[in-house]
């Protein structure tokens, strides 16, 4: 806004006038500013979170307010985020499924969600002594308990979006009932955030925002914390100990905490939390793939080489159809196991063929699901992902020579920004008489396989060049960028 001129016959003190209304206007329109945004920001935090409230046969509104609400007579709050047949609390509902709002829910009912899972997992209802399988998408209740088995794993979202990563062969209790912890491990291993966690032997209470770190119960029932990022405290038999980053401690059963050391195997440690965070693929510097094609989360280099071409589901859906007539089939593509974020979704006759060249999914290796439609109509539901390649042909095209059983680069598996000047670059080489230099400057290898490298990095973006050479003399090499904002700290 400009002032406006003053007029020939205008006095000073009109002037002056002129210029304090535009002030106060200025200031009446930064402050209607600042309310808006406050109001914006304060109904994004007031926009509730649902729980998802399955109908069953005979169930009225009335009848889950009672079950699952703190306070029933809130009933009515339910109509506000459904659309029912009827606003009589009192009459049968259909089945469906309700959104509530959280905070409206029970706190012994409001439950986690089973985001992931590889083979097969089993829960147990708190209470109950019956495992079942579980689904992904699946709700999980406080004292509910999740185990995993010889080659399956598990991942948990809580309801403050916090993470758990269940290892094979583990079993672990959710949210126990009136404790002050998040979960208690019985067996096997797991990889959280900011969760609190106890054992036989230990509890563990993260004690910055940032803290991740990974917990194992070995068989002697003593407890290993190994962290990632941020400072967890350990505690044993009334003693405690503070483990940073990098740094691991065991409890033994009755015993305080040892003094915490050096992460032993540091590349297999941060391969995991990579893993956890959803950083990279496993083994990302194995994959055979051309440069600039999609990969997908949550799958290891072994397993995308070996995708098929999506352009071949038509055998998938053989085999699924097999003693059930369809009438088609729907095929959903997604980089996210879990298809968070879906890039192809098409429904295809039973006879025709399939062809994704002209569908506008980029090449790469996705995951793919596929759900029968019967003579009906009905879609059944969907099949278990599974990895085909998109535009890459019948192979995945190899990059020189083919080094990828024995190098594997877990830091950095991606480019990254970082505010620190010192970049530790940390793999493993699984075969003997190999050499690894980054820049051209050696690394050291340990007698397990292990090397890291310190490189002092440029402000701005660092390409690393990190390359492995065998006894015959091949030779493979990666280059990842590293790019330093507002460093501190040096040699």
């Amino acid at each position: 806004m400009t002032a406006r001129p003053s007029q020939p016959n205008e006095s000073p003190e009109s002037e002056l006038n002129v210029a304090r209304n535009n002030v106060n206007v200025r200031a009446w329109l930064f402050c209607s500013v600042l309310v808006l945004a406050a109001a914006a920001a304060r109904a994004e935090i007031d926009a509730p979170s649902f729980q998802n409230v399955v109908v069953r046969q005979g169930d009225t509104l009335w009848g889950i307010a009672n079950t699952y609400l703190k306070d029933p007579s809130k009933w009515d709050q339910i109509l506000k985020y459904n659309r029912l047949p009827s606003s009589d609390p009192t009459v049968a509902l259909p089945g469906m499924t309700l959104k509530v709002p959280i905070q409206l829910i029970k706190e012994n009912l409001r439950a986690a969600h089973l985001i992931y899972m590889v083979n097969r997992v089993l829960f147990r209802r708190k209470e109950t002594a019956d495992w079942k399988g579980s689904s992904e998408g699946m709700e999980l209740f406080r004292g509910d308990s999740l185990r995993t088995l010889d080659a399956s794993k598990a991942r948990v979202k809580f309801l403050n979006e916090d993470l758990l990563s269940l290892d094979p062969n583990s079993l672990a209790i959710i949210k126990p009932m009136h404790e002050d912890y998040d979960v208690e491990l019985k067996t096997g291993g797991i990889f959280v955030g900011r969760s609190r966690v106890v054992t036989a032997s230990a509890r563990i209470t993260p004690k910055t925002r940032d803290t991740q770190y990974s917990a194992k119960v070995k068989p002697d029932l003593s407890t290993t914390v190994e962290v990632y990022t941020g400072v967890a405290n350990v505690e044993g038999q009334g003693k405690s100990v503070d483990v940073t980053a990098g740094m691991a401690t065991e409890v033994k059963l009755g015993l305080a905490p040892n003094v915490p050391t050096k992460i032993a195997d540091l590349p297999d440690f941060e391969a995991r939390a990579q893993d956890f965070n959803g950083e990279s693929m496993a083994g990302k510097a194995r994959v055979r793939i051309a440069d600039g094609a999609a990969l997908p989360t949550g799958a290891g280099a072994d397993q995308v080489n070996s995708a098929l071409d999506a352009n071949n589901l038509k055998g998938a859906v053989t085999e699924l159809s097999v003693g059930l007539p369809i009438s088609g089939y729907r095929v959903q593509a997604s980089q996210s196991r879990n298809f968070e974020k879906i890039v192809l979704d098409k429904v295809f006759d039973p006879d025709a063929k399939i062809d994704l060249t002209y569908e506008n999914v980029s090449a790469g290796v996705y995951w793919f699901r596929i759900s029968l439609i019967d003579l009906l109509g009905t879609e059944q539901p969907f099949s278990a992902p599974k990895l085909y390649t998109v535009g890459l042909g019948k192979q995945l095209k190899a990059e020189g020579p083919d080094l990828k059983s024995s190098f594997v680069v877990s830091k950095p598996a991606g480019d990254e920004n970082v505010s620190s000047n010192i970049y530790r670059v940390v793999g493993r080489v699984t075969e003997e008489n190999m050499t690894v230099a980054v820049n051209g400057k050696p690394a050291r290898i340990d007698e397990n396989g292990n090397f890291a490298v310190d490189v002092k990095l440029n402000d701005g973006p660092n390409i690393l060049s990190i390359s492995i050479t065998d006894a015959k003399g091949n030779a493979d090499t990666i280059t990842r960028k590293v790019t330093l904002f507002g460093h501190y700290g040096g040699f």
